[in-house]
Formats: C-alpha cells, sequence, structure tokens
C-alpha cells in the first residue's frame, strides 16, 4: 500500500477522533467555565504525567518492534496486558498504603480518577501502536470517536437530573479511557493471527524493547515537560481565571498539531519498516505545505479572535487572543517539526530528537521562571514560542546537513508542490 494510502487514512479518522474531542471540549470549557475547567484540566494535566512515567514510553518500542517484525504482535499485545495490571497494582498501593503522591492526585475521587486515566491511557497507547503498525487505523478511532460522541450527549443533560452531577460526569470522562482501552483490547484480541507464536517476548527481546523505549522516554518526558511546564508556573503565579484562559490557548495550539501527529504516525512506522527514502522525499514536502497553510489559517484565527474566543468559548474566556497571537511563531515551528522528529525516531536516532527537547525545555523552563511571575500568561505563549523556535531550527539544521538542502527546499512552498496535493487527492477520489 502507497504512503499517500496510509496518510489518506489515518488522517481522515484521527481528524474525525480530534474533531470530536474538540468539540466535547469546548463544552466542558462552556459548562464549567474557565476557573473550574482550568483546574479540571490542570488535573488531567498531572494524571498525564503520571501516565507517561508510568509508560516508560513502551508504545514506541511496540510501533518500531511490531512494524519491523522483530517482535511478535500476540507477545507485544501480552506484554501491554501485563503491564497495564502491573501499573494498575501500583498505583492502588501508592494510593491507599503510602503518602508518596501529592494531595492534589490523591484527594477526594481523584485517586480513582487516576487509576482509571493512567490503566485506560496505557491501554490505548499500547493498542494503538500495534494497530497502526498492522496498518490498522479505523478501528481504534472510532472507539474513541463514539466514546466522545456520547460523553457529547451526556454532557447537555448534567445537572438536569439528579443522579447526573458535576462530580459524576467527571467519573465517566475518566471512566471512558478505561472503557476505550477495554474495548481495544477486545478487538485485538479477536482480530489476533491464529498461527503459532510466542505468547511473551522472550527475556533477550524484553531486553531489546526496553534498551529502545528507556531512550524514546527520555524524549518523551522532556518532550511532556516543554509542553505543560508552564501550567505549573502560570497555576503558580496567576489567577485560576488566567489558567483556565491560557490551558485553553494551549489546547488550541495542540489542535494544530494534531495533523503533523498524525502524519508522524505513519512516518515512524514506515521508516522502521525500512522505507526511509520514500519517506524522506516527502518530509519537504509536508513541512513547507503545513507552513504554508498553517499560517493562512493563524491569519484567519488572529483576525477573528478577539471576538470568537469568547463567543466559542463562553465570556470567561477573554483573555486568550494576546497569548494566542504570542504564541503563533512557536504552532509554525513545532508543526512543521513533527514528521521530522518521527523520522529520526524510525532510523533509531531518538537522541537526535532527545538534545533538542532538552535544549528547549531549558529555555522555556528558565524564561518562564523569570518572567511568568511578572508577565503572567503573556510571558507563557511568548517563552514557549522561543522554545518551539529552537527546537525547530537544531533538528532542521541536522536534516539540512545530512541530506544538503536549502533553505528553500524546508520552508517555501512551491507550485510543483501543490500540483502534487492535488495530485494525490485527485487519486485518492479515483480509487474510492
Amino acid at each position: 500500500m502507497s504512503i499517500q494510502k496510509f496518510l489518506y487514512q489515518n488522517v481522515f479518522w484521527r481528524s474525525v477522533f480530534y474533531l470530536s474531542a474538540f468539540v466535547l471540549n469546548i463544552l466542558i470549557a462552556r459548562h464549567f467555565e474557565s476557573a473550574i475547567s482550568g483546574r479540571f484540566y490542570y488535573l488531567v494535566n498531572l494524571f498525564a504525567f503520571v501516565t507517561l512515567v508510568a509508560s516508560l514510553s513502551i508504545e514506541s518500542g511496540i510501533v518500531y518492534f511490531s512494524s519491523s517484525n522483530k517482535i511478535s504482535g500476540r507477545a507485544l499485545f501480552n506484554f501491554s496486558l501485563f503491564w497495564t495490571l502491573l501499573t494498575g497494582g501500583i498505583i492502588f498501593t501508592l494510593v491507599n498504603f503510602t503518602a508518596l503522591l501529592p494531595a492534589s492526585i490523591t484527594a477526594g475521587d481523584n485517586s480513582y480518577y487516576l487509576l482509571l486515566f493512567v490503566c485506560g491511557n496505557l491501554l490505548i497507547t499500547f493498542l494503538n501502536g500495534l494497530f497502526y503498525s498492522a496498518n490498522k487505523f479505523r478501528l481504534p478511532n472510532i472507539s474513541a470517536i463514539l466514546i466522545n460522541l456520547l460523553l457529547i450527549v451526556i454532557i447537555f443533560f448534567v445537572d438536569k437530573y439528579q443522579w447526573l452531577t458535576n462530580e459524576k460526569y467527571m467519573l465517566l470522562y475518566f471512566g471512558s479511557f478505561f472503557l476505550q482501552g477495554v474495548i481495544l483490547s477486545i478487538i485485538f484480541r479477536i482480530n489476533l493471527e491464529s498461527k503459532p507464536v510466542s505468547r511473551f517476548p522472550a527475556i533477550p527481546k524484553i531486553y531489546l524493547l526496553f534498551k529502545y523505549c528507556l531512550i524514546a522516554f527520555a524524549s518523551n518526558l522532556v518532550t511532556f515537560l516543554y509542553y505543560r511546564v508552564d501550567y505549573w508556573f502560570v497555576n503558580r503565579y496567576a489567577s485560576a481565571d488566567e489558567l483556565g484562559n491560557y490551558i485553553q490557548v494551549s489546547r488550541i495550539a495542540q489542535m494544530f498539531f494534531v495533523l503533523p501527529a498524525i502524519l508522524a504516525s505513519v512516518v515512524f512506522p514506515l521508516t522502521a519498516g525500512g522505507r526511509r527514502q520514500e519517506v524522506k522525499d516527502a518530509l519537504l514536502v509536508i513541512s513547507r505545505s503545513i507552513i504554508f497553510f498553517y499560517s493562512l489559517a493563524c491569519v484567519v484565527i488572529i483576525g477573528v479572535g478577539w471576538w470568537g474566543f469568547p463567543f466559542v468559548f463562553g465570556a470567561s474566556f477573554s483573555k486568550m487572543y494576546t497569548p494566542f497571537l504570542l504564541l503563533v511563531p512557536g504552532i509554525l515551528s513545532l508543526g512543521s517539526l513533527y514528521t521530522f522528529t518521527a523520522y529520526y525516531a524510525g532510523k533509531d536516532k531518538v537522541i537526535v530528537n532527545l538534545k533538542g527537547a532538552l535544549l528547549t525545555l531549558f529555555v522555556i523552563a528558565t524564561g518562564d521562571a523569570i518572567f511568568i511571575k511578572k508577565y503572567g500568561i503573556n510571558a507563557a505563549a511568548a517563552i514557549s514560542s522561543i522554545g518551539y523556535l529552537v527546537y525547530h531550527i537544531y533538528v532542521v539544521s541536522i536534516f539540512k546537513r545530512e541530506y544538503n538542502v536549502s533553505f528553500t527546499e524546508c520552508y517555501l512552498l512551491k507550485f510543483s508542490d501543490l500540483s502534487k496535493i492535488k495530485a494525490s487527492f485527485s487519486k485518492r477520489n479515483n480509487t474510492q
């Protein structure tokens, strides 16, 4: 199957999923307003950090070793279930028998939310890796879309019935991750091939899996921190209302990263599977196209954002415009970088991504510590943009040296690129 077909399938289904997630995010923001939704998403951010630590980025190893057929899908599936159960047992022990976790995570019902969120997301990321390695994009995305649609419908009835309170909706929200993980596990188990293969990775292969994953984990941990470290600074120095506004700006920026992340999820397994030259030739076209079309999209949002943000999210989100404006250079820098980092990960050169991410984290954390206390969420957005730009320059400069490409090849869209995109859509429509 051609790379174009892989990209189209994944882009379509992931786009529908992220659209449903974006609509759900808007409804949550409008229902709970800026102060409460900000605290809610701040809690989600803490849970996501725990999930990242618990996963050790095993999903990266799953994609790499499954795509390259170095470890069977059945063995990786069984290992995924084992790791999720082990993680769930450790979290249960920490919550109930120790005081090692911070009170913000374990207070009230948060401990139940934590267990559902972490175990559910581990299953989701592990199983998505297995499905994507097998070039199956529809099944995992359809289940996620249906669950999001269910949450969208339910939120309209919150507080209209005595049994459906805000607290109950939060339980449904965090429980939905676990439900999706279970559904994916059942679907994958049903679709497993019956041919006799190892039911669990051999010890030497587990060693190789962890050797690869720990490098990827270091990179992903740093990536998570440079994405979210500003949340902690804003939470400490700004009001709850400003935190809610800033998190929504950050989430809008993350929507711009959806398409590059989708493309990267295809680039990674294809590169790992040996189609490096074919993928490399497509990277520059993708990067140029993203910069061009995202620039147009950002100009449109800047034109309507002053009144558009409060209109969409609610009157309490009136402080989003300036932070978004300052974050635009970062959106363009990081959005056009995703496929490059996926390419180096697929080449087993995660160290390139790790060095760039560490440099970015240093810039953002240092800038946040110095400027957010005085200049608030505007400083947080500007510093993130600077950090993302530094990351982009570092990785792309390495790529340019390796393949001797010029500045215009990386950044300036060509008429031939538009022709290729048009031809790709025409070919896709003819195929359909």
